[in-house]
């Protein structure tokens, strides 16, 4: 694989400290200098643009302002905001260099070396990701909207947070463009937008990662555990990288998540922690039981590393 190690991300300037937390823990696990950001964005001035790079001193940087990419109107659900279509103009702006690249969402936490995930197989498809536990047809109560544009139903539906992609089958397939495509024509019938869209196009045309690189908030909710295989659980134990779908963010505290914490220890580390916890009116006690929680329920791979709890001394 090459030296260079891409990495993308689509946000608005809204999500500039959630941003930071997820690269801060990026490079807490591998070293920079061999790492090149996509950021397409809208919104970030020059001053939240240095505060991110700060972050990463010795990595490459290219910030793609999105605000004349013509993107599909239509109105969009709950926790999903319109630039989580971002990622589908990475065809058409990512640089003709950029052949192969890890696409993230700035709600996450990296908790392993991302040269691991970078190095996996695609086995020929344009497309790694994890299957979405969330919108698993097995989970009573669950509507699977999907099965009225597919063929085969008992295929997995993707989580398109965490992908491995081959930009260049991607570009030959026009594999992001036919997603915008989609979306112009299906609007809101597609609850879960670009999510949706890329599954109708790579629908059983997609590797799949290991479960680790994507462990989500489904995974974590004790009713469900029963409908899980023995490998998604076990993902849970070992995460490489922690995705907190659903509007259950660490940072509004909204319904509980046991590993919330490690998404404020790597704020801790980036000028956004003070900020975020007045925002959203975060007190220190909150923060401490935070910590308490994650302590009882962390994962194994997580349990030799003795956390101290700084942020919630910093001030």
């Amino acid at each position: 694989m090459s030296d260079r190690i891409w990495v993308a991300f689509g946000c608005d300037a809204g999500f500039a400290p959630h941003l930071a937390a997820t690269l801060a823990s990026i490079v807490r696990h591998m070293p920079a200098e061999n790492l090149q950001f996509l950021m397409m964005q809208v919104g970030f001035d020059g001053a939240q643009r240095a505060a991110i790079q700060a972050l990463a001193p010795e990595a490459e940087f290219s910030w793609i302002d999105m605000t004349d990419f013509e993107l599909p109107e239509y109105q969009v659900s709950n926790h999903i905001s319109h630039a989580t279509l971002f990622r589908l103009g990475l065809e058409q702006l990512a640089p003709a260099a950029c052949k192969r690249l890890i696409y993230l969402d700035a709600d996450l936490i990296v908790m392993d070396d991302l040269r691991k995930l970078w190095d996996v197989d695609l086995n020929g498809a344009a497309i790694g990701g994890v299957p979405d536990p969330g919108l698993s047809k097995d989970i009573p109560a669950e509507d699977p909207h999907w099965l009225e544009w597919v063929d085969d139903e008992n295929a997995p539906y993707m989580n398109a947070g965490v992908m491995l992609i081959d930009l260049e089958k991607v570009r030959q397939e026009a594999g992001f463009s036919r997603p915008l495509d989609i979306i112009a024509e299906q609007g809101a019938n597609l609850p879960y937008q670009d999510q949706d869209a890329i599954n109708w196009i790579y629908w059983n045309k997609w590797t799949q990662l290991p479960l680790e690189w994507n462990v989500q908030r489904f995974q974590l909710i004790g009713q469900f555990r029963q409908y899980f295989s023995e490998a998604t659980l076990a993902a849970v134990q070992t995460p490489k990288i922690v995705h907190f779908t659903g509007p259950e963010k660490p940072w509004n505290m909204e319904g509980y998540h046991p590993w919330w914490w490690v998404y404020w220890d790597a704020l801790a580390h980036t000028p956004y922690f003070s900020q975020v916890r007045e925002t959203h009116g975060i007190s220190r006690r909150q923060l401490f039981r935070v910590w308490l929680r994650w302590l009882k329920r962390r994962p194994r791979s997580a349990r030799a590393k003795g956390n101290i709890p700084s942020a919630i001394f910093k001030s």
